[in-house]
């Protein structure tokens, strides 16, 4: 279940910009060990492996977190690149084999793994529970990051009346063109629901939000990473899509605005620290996340990922260049809503089942 492309799209993003892999490395693991091998075939120092995002790239965090982390402990970070999908977790976990200390993961995954026994419940007393934006501190996951779904749209098909709700998003005939929305269907629910009417989408009625979406059809597209959407509009196959922030902003900056995104009935989602039961490094792995929720390391990784913070400290103290890319920030948050990671946690496998059959049926 790859529900973290987001990150991975972020590191692209960076890529774009004209980051070299050295750069990448250099920059993202501030000089530490990051290597896509499993923690059994490095030496035998003293470290913690964190499991992100990978591919080509080694999908590790900024490089405040892994160099402060060594410089104050003397615990390197290893970043295993292979990817931490919850049946990747279950697997590890099962054999009884835990290389990994630290996953990157969703909130609703965090609860589904830590319903199943296969995640430790996360050390409050070592985690900062204050410092996590409510409700993204989970009894098996500390919130680390944020970002958010929005509606992008193209400014020049739309230049008299551009779209400032999902309701606009789902009228076709005001607003013609082809629409995307996110292969794993997170978001694209909850803009169905909104486009119902109102700004409470949960709990989430399956019925509703995929005939609402069926009838888009076969004007729909879904993608599954950032760049496949970015193309979508440069092709104008498509004149709105349900994307990640991030994404969105740097559309708008590489198109001069004429991609442009709202804010309005975004969802905005975690990304989730949690830790394998079983895994090496013990409460190590509680003190590296204590240690990743300082504000001023999290405004570092709004400031070269675009992705908003968890920690409401950083959120007050961003710099004023920043705040139009933190979804956090209350003019931005005011406009959401809210993920509900329980909702996600008990339907996902029912949800993704569904929406599937619906993109098949003629």
């Amino acid at each position: 279940m790859p529900i973290s492309p987001f990150l991975a799209d972020t590191f692209a993003l960076a890529r774009a910009g004209g980051w070299s892999r050295r750069q990448m490395l250099a920059a993202l693991t501030g000089g530490t060990a990051a290597l896509m091998l499993p923690a059994r075939s490095q030496a035998a120092a003293k470290e913690l492996v964190f499991a992100s995002w990978g591919g080509d790239e080694i999908k590790s965090l900024t490089r405040a977190y892994g160099k402060s982390y060594e410089t104050a402990t003397g615990t390197s970070v290893v970043f295993d690149g292979t990817g931490p999908t919850e049946g990747a977790i279950r697997t590890l976990v099962d054999s009884g084999d835990v290389t990994w200390d630290l996953c990157d993961a969703d909130g609703f995954t965090a609860m589904r793994l830590g319903a199943s026994g296969h995640l430790s419940a996360i050390d409050y007393k070592t985690v900062d529970a204050a410092k996590i934006m409510s409700p993204f501190a989970f009894t098996h996951g500390a919130g680390g990051y944020t970002y958010s779904y929005v509606l992008a749209f193209d400014t020049e098909r739309f230049a008299a009346r551009p779209p400032m709700s999902w309701k606009d998003f789902f009228d076709t005939k005001n607003y013609p063109g082809g629409r995307a929305v996110y292969r794993w269907m997170n978001g694209a629910l909850e803009a169905a629901m909104m486009a119902q009417g109102g700004d409470k989408p949960y709990p989430i009625d399956l019925t509703v939000a995929l005939n609402r979406l069926s009838r888009l059809k076969p004007n729909l597209q879904t993608w599954e990473t950032g760049e496949q959407v970015q193309q979508m509009f440069t092709d104008k196959t498509i004149s709105m899509a349900c994307l990640w922030h991030t994404r969105a902003v740097a559309l708008a900056k590489e198109t001069e605005g004429k991609i442009a995104f709202t804010w309005a009935g975004g969802i905005l989602y975690p990304g989730v620290w949690v830790v394998p039961k079983g895994n090496p490094g013990g409460i190590d792995a509680f003190k590296l996340i204590a240690h990743m929720q300082d504000a001023g390391r999290q405004i570092e990784f709004t400031n070269l990922q675009r992705v908003g913070p968890a920690n409401p400290e950083a959120t007050a103290a961003m710099p004023k260049a920043l705040r139009d890319y933190d979804p956090t920030q209350p003019d931005n948050l005011s406009q959401q809503v809210i993920v509900d990671s329980k909702w996600w946690a008990d339907n996902f496998d029912k949800a993704r089942t569904e929406f599937a059959d619906m993109l098949q049926r003629s």
